[in-house]
Parts: structure tokens; C-alpha cells; sequence
């Protein structure tokens, strides 16, 4: 993976991925606010890259999927620099024709096996993961459980 990063002004840069052209700013007072901060461009990473890995095995498991959403919150540290996660609660929203055993695996595999991005996070904060499965909640878990083993 190669791409450019510009400064353009104050705080904003652009950079151009790919085809693609992502603006990351400050908030004021420091920037304009005329893009995501890189921390929640990286969190949104994670709900990207594991949501994309759920719907492909969701797909691959021959389930009909309606809708799906995921719900990202954020705490960092705050007792020195530099400011890191410390926890992250991701809740994903499935709708559809969708056999819960088979999004709780799809889940798992996501979050341990698939994506790099839940497996680079889990090394430094803690990964908790909720299921809705058509508004009723089917299952709960934690990134770490599953890495070390226990």
C-alpha cells in the first residue's frame, strides 16, 4: 500500500488514496473542521473492515440481508500523551433473513481472523462487540477473549 498525503492549509490534509481523496482536519480552535480527524477516520476503518467482512461471509453463508448498521463509540486515555483507545463498543444492526449462529460466527471471524485492523486495535484497547438480529439482541462478546485463547 503507497499513497500521498498534502498539507493543504492550517490543519487540513488531503490524501489521495487510491482513486480516492480523503480530507482529515481539526476541530476548532486549532483547524476548520473541513474533514474527519485521522483518529475517527481510524475507528471508522474498523467498523468498515469488519462490517465488510461480515456481509461477505453473510453472503457467502447464503443469508438475504435487508440491513445492516454499525454503531461505533470511542474512549481514549486521558492521563498524559499520546491520547490512544482505550475502548472501543461496536454494535452491529442486522436486519433480514439471517440465521443468528451464522452472524455471531461471521462476527467472530471478522473481528479474530479476517480483519487487520480489529487485530492491530486489540493490541492496545479493549474490543467489545454487540448483535442486534432484527432489533432483538442476540449475542455479545470481547475482541480479547477470543485472540488470547480463553
Amino acid at each position: 500500500m503507497e499513497f500521498k498525503t498534502s498539507w493543504k492549509e492550517n490543519m487540513l490534509f488531503k490524501a489521495k488514496v487510491g482513486n480516492h481523496l480523503i480530507s482529515m482536519d481539526a476541530s476548532e480552535p486549532l483547524g476548520e473542521d473541513k474533514g474527519a480527524t485521522p483518529k475517527e477516520l481510524f475507528a471508522a476503518s474498523l467498523s468498515g473492515c469488519t462490517g465488510m467482512d461480515i456481509v461477505g461471509l453473510l453472503h457467502k453463508y447464503k443469508q438475504n440481508i435487508k440491513k445492516f448498521e454499525i454503531e461505533t463509540k470511542v474512549k481514549s486515555t486521558n492521563d498524559g500523551y499520546p491520547i490512544v483507545f482505550s475502548f472501543i463498543d461496536l454494535v452491529y444492526h442486522i436486519e433480514g433473513e439471517v440465521e443468528e449462529a451464522l452472524a455471531l460466527q461471521a462476527i467472530r471471524l471478522a473481528q479474530t481472523k479476517y480483519c487487520g485492523i480489529s487485530a492491530m486495535m486489540a493490541r492496545s484497547a479493549s474490543i467489545h462487540w454487540r448483535l442486534f438480529l432484527n432489533g432483538k439482541e442476540a449475542g455479545t462478546g470481547d475482541i480479547g477473549e477470543y485472540l488470547s485463547g480463553e
